[in-house]
């Protein structure tokens, strides 16, 4: 069919075989071939040129309908091979569901608008358990702990700081230490959770004991606490960054420890060509936030 559009529109075989990238003989003989299995001749020759008989337009007009269903697949797959169509199902915790996810899916759904995105926002055992049950494709968490059925992919290294008011003495130092703060006013994540025993080891390692005087299960909500005016918070870089306002200010804890922050996959599930993409944008977004951060943990000291 597509052969006999050709001949149709361009009336000759020569014409027909230059548009569909094939030889002239092969267009003739596939003309023969139809008009012998139909019973009846599809073109007339005149001055040179394949007129199409009324036979031959009746069964272009029922075939109309095959040739848009045709382009729409073909669409539908370069959109495909692109990535400009599809679904990305996103897992996380609260503390990158308002960090840096939401600046991530804002652009990402302005670059890709035909690619549906949804955000679960759960504690860290559920946000794996949902990408190992296959509901969701992708998880950004901070400290995953190992899984049997999971991938994890280092996004990036991220510091414990102190988010604090710039009237606090404890402001007035370059580094925050474990020591330094025995005795504040410290908010910080629960010992019940991953990143509170890393920072109760590191407590621990001063021969101190990790006390704080409010506990949150996510940090987000400790530097919000800071941000109305109470205490110290304990968090990561990307949640203190959040909440960063006038008259705060971020300092470095004195500690080796780090928060491995991961995309996590099905060990036996290939991510698709949009979920790759997402994660790609995701690590440049939180190197970009991560410059930010550094840069203003490290201001001079007034």
């Amino acid at each position: 069919m597509e052969i006999l559009r050709a001949v149709v529109t361009y009336r000759t075989t020569v014409g027909a075989a230059e548009r569909l990238g094939m030889s002239q003989p092969s267009i003739s003989n596939t003309i023969r071939h139809i008009e012998t299995v139909l019973g009846f001749p599809l073109f007339e020759r005149v001055s040179n040129r394949l007129s199409p008989t009324e036979e031959a337009l009746i069964l272009l007009e029922e075939a109309e309908p095959l040739f848009h269903l045709r382009d729409a697949v073909n669409q539908r797959a370069g959109d495909l091979r692109t990535g400009r169509i599809g679904r990305i199902r996103i897992a996380a915790t609260a503390e990158l569901s308002e960090s840096v996810l939401p600046r991530v899916i804002a652009d990402y759904a302005r670059d890709f608008p035909r690619i549906q995105l949804s955000l679960e926002t759960r504690p860290l055992d559920s946000v794996l358990q949902v990408v190992e049950n296959g509901v969701a494709d992708v998880a950004f968490a901070m400290a995953p702990y190992e899984r049997q059925a999971m991938n994890y992919e280092q996004i990036a290294d991220l510091r414990p700081v102190c988010l604090l008011q710039e009237s606090d003495p404890l402001a007035k130092l370059d580094v925050i230490t474990a020591k330094d703060l025995m005795g504040a006013a410290l908010i910080g994540p629960q010992v019940s959770t991953r990143i509170g025993l890393m920072l109760a080891d590191s407590f621990r390692a001063q021969g101190l004991e990790y006390r704080p005087s409010i506990e949150t299960r996510f940090m987000n909500a400790a530097v919000r606490i800071v941000r109305d005016g109470w205490g110290v918070a304990l968090v990561d870089e990307l949640s203190a960054h959040t909440e960063l306002r006038p008259g705060l200010v971020i300092r470095p804890y004195g500690s080796e420890q780090s928060f491995d922050l991961c995309a996590a996959m099905q060990k036996t599930k290939v991510p698709s060509r949009q979920t790759r993409r997402f994660i790609e944008v995701f690590r440049e977004r939180v190197a970009l936030r991560l410059k930010e951060v550094r840069a203003e943990s490290q201001r001079p000291i007034a």
